[in-house]
């Protein structure tokens, strides 16, 4: 069934909003990063990373080096660079995943239609029908709109596919404003 028959389906019902988008390998590589970010065991983690190890190795480096000086620039340029290694790692290993297998049902085209109770999302390989009540959060970015199910799970809506009207309709459909 294409994407337009499983829309006109729908048709009869009445909505509020339906937005057409598409979905791309960037912006669930983003999301990831996002969900990182703001993940409280993952920022631990990271945090950790980040200026544990350092101050760690301060000592080994110092007493094999003798240099006070270089142990500590070794432990600053690690804090400094981390971020970015940190990044560049969760993309590759994103990508690395995203090739094990068929993702065609989080990839390309889909119709998020909103009415009074539901939230329905449709694509090429999908249909699926989300109440309101099963929302646990929303997060908006500059460049999407995470809507998330649970504490792992989100529908991604980026927003390079709408105008200002409708990402207010959109946030106020959410009950974001």
């Amino acid at each position: 069934m294409s994407l337009d028959v499983k829309l006109k389906c729908f048709r009869e019902e009445a909505f509020n909003i339906e937005i057409k988008f598409e979905i791309t390998e960037e912006d669930y590589i983003n999301f990831n990063l996002y969900h990182l970010e703001n993940s409280p065991s993952q920022k631990k983690s990271y945090n950790l990373l980040r200026y544990a190890v350092p101050l760690l190795f301060t000592v080994p480096i110092y007493a094999i080096v003798r240099s006070l000086t270089f142990a500590i620039l070794f432990a600053v340029i690690w804090m400094i660079l981390y971020p970015r290694q940190y990044k560049k790692l969760i993309k590759r290993t994103t990508k690395k995943l995203l090739q094990e297998g068929d993702n065609s049902s989080i990839f390309g085209k889909k119709i998020l239609v909103i009415d009074e109770d539901n939230i329905k999302f449709l694509g090429e390989h999908i249909l699926e029908t989300i109440s309101r009540e099963s929302i646990k959060s929303v997060k908006i970015y500059d460049d999407m709109i995470l809507i998330y199910l649970s504490g792992v799970t989100a529908k991604i809506i980026p927003t390079r596919y709408l105008n200002e009207d409708s990402k207010k309709s959109l946030m106020d459909e959410l009950g974001i404003l």
